[in-house]
């Protein structure tokens, strides 16, 4: 009895929450806080996709508490969004079209807007009315063929801000220009004639001096693009190098001399069958070593080379030189397999077929002078999306801000409810956690003015998937222990993203 209470107690407060906004609401979110409809834990993730429009906003809401003076700004986010046309859905995350979102702070108030990416893609199946080829993990037995990288390309995994441009980035095709203002699709990004239609990867890096550095991978060729570009995305160089497992590499890292590429052994089966997805065509070779290539920055060529013991790892922290040794912070995670399998079960809101593994955050120290690899495990909870200072990126941190999972989320919910902070100089950690029912997306990093390292604040949205709606909350970087500074409620919910950059005013 007393669950059915608290049950009903909470519907009551959802409802109240959003009558602000009902006219802004998804359909299924209001319809699934009816009676005897309300969700189970594994269609929680599935659930933030469902009748997502093209456009949201703007919408303006107050933080329910002073936000700091200095902070002020935009924070620029992207994800996948429409995952259905017609009858079809998408079954992983990866295939959705992106949808770039500004968070923009004003004042104490926050105006949301957000649009999705006019793709070539996106504009072609609109006019098909149907989706017309396969995606990262979805194969239809009618697809067309795949001519080129962009025919894929769905703009749906991060942001690049450019002065008054924001680049939507996928990692194997090209970016998208969109008005920073308004978020309207204005075209393909062209660096120079010969980079058009060149992968540009979704993780760029941003050195101290605000040059951008950035690969592609080409699948299936064994090699890597590498970009130089000045801090207005003109280009100043553009490389090619031959590494081995470059058939799927979504990060990397810079330190003051090099470019770090951890290389893993998956590699792409000869093929072009339609109906199936890309990443059923990887191949995991087990007992292969992962590579580890250092990219001079002087004359965009391999320095250094090394291995070590295979693991599965999306995202890269920060990397830096002491002396003659490299370090790099790298979130590892459970079999690539294993992950895409669990990403597509909670994207069609089916029951989890395996608990989710405990991954490890670990940093690699490479001896170039001995030639040598280790690698140890650093303290801490923190699962993924590692976010640090970005103004130190490629010199020394003692920071690391990374999403985890509490004890008490259920083994069914796909996703994280838990804010962790790294100090590696004490090896100590500070953790937040929202409540069970919250799905919490990459907090950023935002520095606070002056130069002192890890001041600052954290800024994240988050799902509440009982009442079907986004917040976004504001923490003390240096005390997110201590729960939100400030949080803003939209009277909407918004499909569950992957990552974003924070534009100061």
């Amino acid at each position: 009895m007393r669950e059915a209470i608290k049950s009903s107690a909470r519907r009551s407060f959802c409802k109240a929450a959003l009558a602000a906004g009902s006219a802004l609401i998804p359909e299924l979110s209001a319809a699934r806080l009816r009676e005897g409809s309300e969700l189970l834990p594994h269609q929680a993730f599935a659930s933030s996709f469902e009748q997502v429009p093209e456009f949201y906003g703007p919408t303006e809401v107050k933080f329910d508490r002073p936000l700091p003076e200095a902070l002020q700004g935009t924070l620029y986010r992207n994800g996948p969004a429409r995952m259905q046309r017609g009858e079809t859905r998408y079954h992983h995350w990866f295939d959705g079209d992106g949808m770039v979102h500004s968070f923009s702070l004003q004042g104490n108030a926050l105006v949301h807007r957000a649009k999705i990416v006019k793709t070539e893609r996106y504009l072609e199946e609109t006019r098909a009315g149907r989706f017309l080829r396969d995606g990262f993990g979805t194969g239809f037995t009618d697809s067309l063929a795949v001519l080129k990288p962009d025919d894929l390309n769905v703009a749906n995994i991060s942001v690049l801000p450019l002065d008054d441009e924001v680049l939507a980035l996928w990692e194997a095709g090209s970016p998208w220009q969109l008005d920073a203002d308004t978020l309207e699709t204005l075209g393909r990004k062209v660096f120079s004639p010969e980079t058009d239609r060149l992968p540009f990867s979704a993780h760029p890096r941003i050195d101290p001096q605000g040059r951008i550095w950035n690969f592609g991978y080409l699948s299936g060729s064994g090699k890597l693009v590498l970009y130089d570009l000045e801090p207005d995305g003109e280009l100043r160089r553009v490389s090619v190098i031959d590494a081995p497992n470059a058939d799927m590499v979504h990060d990397f890292a810079i330190t003051k001399r090099y470019l770090v590429f951890v290389l893993q052994p998956l590699h792409l089966q000869p093929g072009n069958a339609p109906s199936i997805p890309f990443y059923e065509r990887l191949h995991w070779e087990d007992g292969a070593p992962v590579h580890i290539l250092v990219v001079d920055k002087q004359n965009l060529q391999v320095a250094h080379r090394f291995e070590v013991p295979a693991f599965f790892a999306f995202h890269m922290g920060n990397a830096w030189e002491d002396g003659s040794a490299i370090h790099i912070e790298v979130a590892t995670g459970e079999s690539f397999k294993p992950l895409m399998e669990t990403i597509r079960q909670a994207t069609r809101a089916l029951p989890l077929s395996t608990p989710q593994a405990e991954p490890a955050t670990i940093e690699i120290v490479l001896d170039t002078i001995n030639h040598r690899a280790a690698v140890t495990r650093l303290p801490g909870s923190g699962v993924d999306f590692p976010r640090f200072d970005q103004r130190f990126t490629g010199l020394p941190t003692q920071q690391l801000f990374m999403m985890g999972r509490s004890p008490q989320m259920s083994d069914g919910v796909f996703g994280f409810n838990r804010v962790c902070a790294i100090d590696r100089s004490s090896e100590s950690e500070k953790i937040y956690d929202y409540n069970a029912e919250t799905l919490a997306e990459e907090h950023i990093f935002v520095p606070a003015p002056g130069f002192d390292q890890g001041k600052g604040w954290l800024v994240g949205t988050r799902y509440n998937w009982r009442c079907g709606r986004t917040s976004v909350s504001v923490f003390d970087a240096q005390h997110i222990d201590d729960g939100p500074l400030a949080e803003c409620h939209l009277p909407y919910s918004l499909p569950l993203g992957l990552h974003g950059q924070f534009v100061p005013a």
